[in-house]
């Protein structure tokens, strides 16, 4: 028996080792990475696609994106799979690098004679769609703590059965504002398949149903931006400046608030597979019926302008006869949700002139201003779209003049002292 056992197992081994062994060629697991297509101006400088509002890539390296990813097998995407590849995956760095890697599928259609390598009879698709800035999430709960109540304040779950979606809250002043924006398809985006074939992706589009691409091949997301921009600009209109000069040296104008108020949305919800190229999915718009009030004061204003408590004299330059930047700096704006309808803004300002005066009490002379004007955005504050209010603040010197009156002069009236006869 132990001798028929020997046998048996020699009788495998043969076997084993007469078989013929069969690899298959070619098939890699190829990592997937990330870019950022940036868009030229027409000036020729990088298009903003920025949260710090740089022409460049800088800043979104710093805070990162975010991207969810579906894996749908054979078939297209579908918003009811969810985000089952990747969910919320933090790209960022000057090589685009995230943790953890992920791999193409390697189930992927080639011609009948096999030319290219293995293949299966359907292909693999992965979707993908991004956001930036990118907010990371507190727990495994995938919740935010309720810290975060301005910019972006949730984000879909990762059991979600729906296209991935970032919920934004409206900031009311401009150093917290948050520029989102999404990622799209640039224009004449293709890549080469696996096998060789030209694959191309509509432009302005979400970038979905891609089958394994070639070696070393790059997702270029081109992010635009889902908000509209408003800036505040300021420059003195002095009546001396018709002729050359500027406003006396004594007299400085400086800025205590500015506000604006109109209706806006508080809050509204990005669908970041948009229908509509190039446009963002904005949905569940709320709160546009009241007035909202966006304010500029303290710190959110110009370092050079803003009134420093009263003093006498001013010690920062103030508004002058050149444009400034009302705002903090020239890459601070507030950010709005959409509207494209006509809206009405009122721009209220409160400002002081004060004069270095030795002669007064205190040492000068203080005027508090408060004016305000009504203005039209006909086609309101459309997705993508920079407007600047303008305050052209005018100053009329007082002007002071005399002249001496000539006498008037009456009759002679006589008096004879003494009387004589």
């Amino acid at each position: 028996m132990k001798n028929s056992m020997i046998l048996a197992a020699a009788a495998a081994l043969a076997l084993v080792a007469c078989a013929k062994v069969e690899t298959i060629q070619n098939v890699e697991n190829r990592e997937i990475g990330f870019g950022v297509y940036v868009p030229m101006t027409k000036a020729g400088t990088p298009g903003t696609i920025t949260t710090a509002g740089a022409n460049s890539t800088t800043s979104l390296q710093a805070t990162g994106f975010g991207v969810f990813a579906t894996y749908s097998d054979h078939a297209d995407y579908s918003a009811s799979i969810g985000p089952n590849f990747m969910y919320n995956t933090k790209v960022s760095g000057a090589g685009w690098t995230y943790d953890p890697v992920k791999y193409w599928p390697n189930e992927t259609i080639t011609d009948s004679n096999n030319a290219h390598g293995p293949s299966t009879t359907d292909a693999d698709k992965l979707s993908f769609f991004a956001y930036a800035p990118w907010v990371g999430k507190t727990d495994g709960t995938n919740a935010f703590d309720g810290s975060t109540t301005e910019g972006i304040t949730a984000l879909t779950a990762n059991n979600a059965t729906t296209d991935p979606k970032v919920t934004y809250t409206l900031s009311t002043t401009p150093n917290t504002a948050v520029d989102l924006v999404w990622a799209v398809a640039g224009a004449g985006l293709t890549y080469s398949d696996v096998h060789g074939a030209t694959v191309s992706v509509t432009e302005g589009m979400p970038i979905v149903n891609l089958t394994k691409p070639a070696h070393d091949y790059v997702i270029p997301f081109l992010f635009k931006h889902a908000t509209s921009r408003l800036g505040l600009k300021i420059q003195g209109a002095f009546d001396q400046v018709a002729v050359g000069g500027d406003k006396d040296a004594k007299t400085k104008v400086t800025v205590k608030s500015v506000t604006l108020s109109f209706p806006a949305y508080t809050s509204a919800v990005l669908n970041l597979n948009n229908t509509a190229a190039n446009t963002p999915e904005w949905e569940s718009q709320d709160g546009d019926s009241a007035t909202t009030v966006f304010t500029v004061e303290g710190s959110n204003l110009n370092d050079t302008i803003i009134d420093t408590d009263g003093a006498i004299p001013q010690t920062v330059e103030g508004v002058t006869n050149a444009e400034k930047n009302l705002l903090k700096d020239n890459n601070t704006f507030f950010t709005l949700i959409p509207r494209t309808d006509n809206t009405t803004v009122r721009v209220t300002i409160t400002y002081y002139v004060t004069t270095a005066d030795a002669a007064l009490v205190g040492g000068g002379s203080r005027v508090e201003n408060v004016i305000y004007k009504d203005i039209t955005f006909a086609s309101g504050f459309a997705a993508g779209k920079a407007n600047t209010i303008k305050i052209n603040l005018g100053l009329t010197s007082v002007k002071l003049s005399a002249e001496v009156d000539d006498w008037d002069v009456v009759a002679d009236t006589p008096v004879d002292l003494p009387k004589n006869k």
